[in-house]
């Protein structure tokens, strides 16, 4: 018995404080748990050539699911959050397709993209009138 006790006893102090600091870690790493939220967010379409234009009501904001801590999904550090939608290098008419990912999100630091709803945004491009020589009769 006695040498049970010896060895439970031997550098007790290193490992009392070995158990701490493994407690210690635990609470650091996994301490703040991890929520998730859906926003409303607006939809923002940037380089449009002048000679196009969206119609048939393009959508203004999407629903998009944010995981993330606690202190991050605040509605402070959320109030930035958008979509932006890139269109240069389209110059023809005509219905196009972007699916709505992590790449066009503005996200603050430690939130994650989980989905959207709808996952893509479905725009009609037509022509507009300026520019366009006017009919020939």
């Amino acid at each position: 018995m006695t040498k049970v006790w010896r060895a439970l006893t031997r550098n007790l102090g290193w490992k009392v404080l070995s158990v701490l600091l493994a407690i210690t870690l635990w609470i650091a790493v996994d301490g703040e748990p991890e929520l998730v939220t859906l926003q409303s967010v607006p939809v923002f379409y940037q380089n449009v050539e002048s000679n196009l234009a969206l119609v048939a009501n393009p959508p203004a904001a999407v629903r998009i699911e944010l995981r993330g801590a606690s202190d991050v999904l605040s509605r402070n550090n959320l109030a930035n959050v958008a979509v932006l939608l890139d269109l240069a290098g389209l110059t023809e008419p005509g219905e196009r397709v972007f699916p709505v990912t992590r790449a066009n999100i503005t996200l603050p630091a430690g939130v994650r993209f989980v989905r959207s709803d709808p996952p893509e945004l479905r725009l009609h491009l037509d022509r507009t009138s300026k520019g366009n020589p006017p009919p020939q009769p």
